[in-house]
């Protein structure tokens, strides 16, 4: 083997190693939300923490007394962020409580149910269910908006209904600013994940129509079909001497010799 040809395979091992290592870097930047208490949770990515979302404040800090009110669609509702409510009927725990004007009470989400989120956008979101194993109990969503004018006290907002039973608002403070890790995963995918879906259904792609190609169209037989043979045959001895051909300026050793011809 030539030099020229010994180190072009060395160059495409080490390639490969690059882009796995890529790969790995992409998926260890998405972010992950870290909840302390329902009312407290830190955004973290890569060791670095991008904001602290803490609702302590805004507690009322008395099960009575919910320290929010808000009329829409057709209900009021009352919300307590850190402190279980025992207010009529909402009286097992819940952080949100809805009534009707006849003075029906209605339980929209549990405190101890508290699950956290990040939107596509870069916006936590709070979802209290009442029951978790119920798809069809209320549950409420609050979307935590950044907003700069709102320094003494957040603006609640109800948004609406949708689906049915899934109560929705708007919750927006100076507070709820915080750097974005990332342009956050949508569908609760990453980055890596998403990289990995497309990769291993064209390297599938790629076998098969080069494996098509080789058979139908050069008449290969056997071993040979498999497009590029002699290379994918070699990858791991090449994944050796690329891994060696890294270190080697640490090491002081080389590559393995292995295979090759001496060079004069």
């Amino acid at each position: 083997m030539t030099h020229s040809a010994m180190l072009l395979q060395r160059l495409r091992a080490f390639s490969l190693l690059a882009v796995l290592a890529m790969m790995s870097l992409v998926m260890a930047a998405e972010y992950e939300i870290i909840v302390d208490n329902p009312c407290v949770a830190t955004i973290k990515a890569d060791g670095k923490v991008y904001g602290t979302i803490d609702l302590t404040s805004l507690d009322s800090k008395d099960p009575t007394k919910p320290a929010f009110q808000i009329v829409g669609g057709g209900y009021t509702y009352m919300y307590n962020p850190c402190t279980a409510m025992n207010y009529h009927t909402c009286n097992e725990g819940q952080t949100v409580c809805q009534t009707d004007t006849k003075s029906a009470f209605y339980k929209a989400g549990k405190l101890n149910e508290t699950t956290y989120r990040m939107d596509g956008l870069g916006k936590v979101i709070l979802n209290y269910k009442q029951d978790p194993t119920d798809a069809n109990a209320r549950q409420s969503i609050f979307v935590l908006e950044c907003d700069e004018d709102a320094v003494k006290a957040p603006v609640l907002n109800f948004t609406g209904e949708i689906p049915s039973g899934h109560y929705n608002f708007v919750f927006a403070w100076k507070n709820f600013c915080h750097e974005i890790p990332t342009t956050p995963p949508p569908s609760g995918l990453g980055v890596g994940a998403i990289l990995l879906i497309c990769f291993f259904p064209s390297l599938v792609t790629y076998f098969i129509v080069g494996a098509v190609i080789q058979l139908k169209v050069r008449g290969a037989q056997g071993l040979e079909i498999i497009p590029n043979y002699n290379f994918w045959s070699s990858l791991p001895g090449l994944v050796l001497d690329g891994v060696r051909f890294a270190i080697s300026p640490c090491t002081g050793g080389g590559p393995s010799k292995g295979g090759y011809e001496a060079v004069n």
